[in-house]
């Protein structure tokens, strides 16, 4: 196997024992080929460990996570790395983790994410028009575009993960992110100010757009429903009126001015997507106000308006989230269940 440039990143690796440094350094050694590059804390005299693949070299460490993973890439790129792999953790037998994806792009390697993980990543998923399974995954492998790409990014902490992802997405850099059920999740705890940033950090121009085109939508929505009921229109045909010119409205906003998309076969490809998945929470509404309306004199006219705002919301919410998800979304992660 020809050497790939490969340069593995171990942050704070001096914190493990020497008998668990030593069988991980050994495993890599065995399965890396000749040439690989490990950047450590660990200065190279105070470990004894023999290594004929691997090479250790130092590299300063940042004040947490995010410094940290920068100034590695920023190290392992002026070495002429054109691979750069991290870590979930360093036990033995997940030293080999990387082995069957060099030469294949950035790859994610995931396991079943955990509730939190799960709200994070989608609501920056939401925010960036990215699909990312697991955010906080820290088995990595960039190519070195992506490594430019993100090495002088902002945020701090495990944020930085959702950053690098998000960077990547906005540029058109493609990632594969191989997830693992079977795999046990290491139990990692992200503080409310990094949730706070990775998520306002994943807004750019195309979230404030659609933001705005869906206000206007709404809008249009309101005005549509409101004419429909002031001509005697029923209550269910006058919502599915405004429904569809709301969407129609927001897709072609989205489509032609948000994000430029071009071709009239692709465009209505997307927009069948898009009144199919917008529909379902709309017929779900009406069917649910319908069967509220039958008991109003039972719940109350109060209880009745406010069950039918809160519907509205939940109908609406879920209604972005499916679109943005499987139409909007820039494809750029790619996920794959094994």
């Amino acid at each position: 196997m020809n050497n790939p440039g490969v340069a593995l990143l171990l942050p704070n690796f001096s914190s493990l024992n020497s008998k668990k440094r030593h069988c991980f350094l050994s495993e890599l050694d065995r399965i890396s080929p000749p040439g690989t590059l490990a950047l450590t804390d660990l200065p190279v005299e105070q470990d004894d460990t023999v290594l004929d693949n691997v090479k250790l070299i130092k590299f300063s460490h940042g004040s947490d996570v995010g410094d940290t993973l920068r100034t590695g890439f920023a190290a392992a790129l002026e070495l002429g790395a054109e691979n750069i792999v991290t870590f979930e953790d360093y036990s033995e037998s997940n030293a080999k983790w990387f082995l069957p994806y060099i030469g294949n792009g950035n790859i994610i390697e995931s396991c079943k994410r955990g509730l939190a993980d799960m709200i994070i990543t989608e609501a920056s998923n939401l925010l960036s028009f990215g699909n990312m399974y697991n955010g906080f995954s820290m088995n990595r492998l960039f190519t070195r575009e992506a490594a430019l790409s993100i090495k002088d990014t902002r945020l701090r902490g495990k944020a930085f993960l959702i950053e690098a992802a998000n960077v990547l997405n906005a540029k058109g850099i493609k990632t594969v992110e191989v997830v693992k059920p079977a795999k046990i999740q290491s139990k990692k705890r992200v503080n409310p100010k990094e949730v706070f940033d990775s998520i306002v950090n994943s807004l750019n121009h195309s979230s404030v757009l659609f933001g705005l085109f869906g206000s206007l939508a709404y809008l249009a929505n309101l005005i549509a429903v409101y004419i429909s009921l002031s001509l005697g229109w029923f209550y269910p045909a006058a919502i599915l009126a405004g429904g569809e010119i709301s969407a129609f409205s927001n897709f072609v906003m989205n489509e032609k001015i948000n994000f430029k998309n071009k071709g009239l076969s692709s465009s209505a490809y997307r927009f069948g997507k898009f009144n199919t998945i917008a529909i379902i929470p709309l017929l779900a509404d009406i069917l649910l106000i319908s069967f509220l309306t039958k008991y109003t004199n039972i719940i109350g006219k109060t209880i009745f308006i406010d069950l039918s705002l809160i519907t509205i919301i939940f109908m609406s919410t879920m209604s972005i989230f499916l679109v943005t998800k499987f139409v909007w979304s820039k494809g750029n992660n790619i996920t794959i269940k094994i």
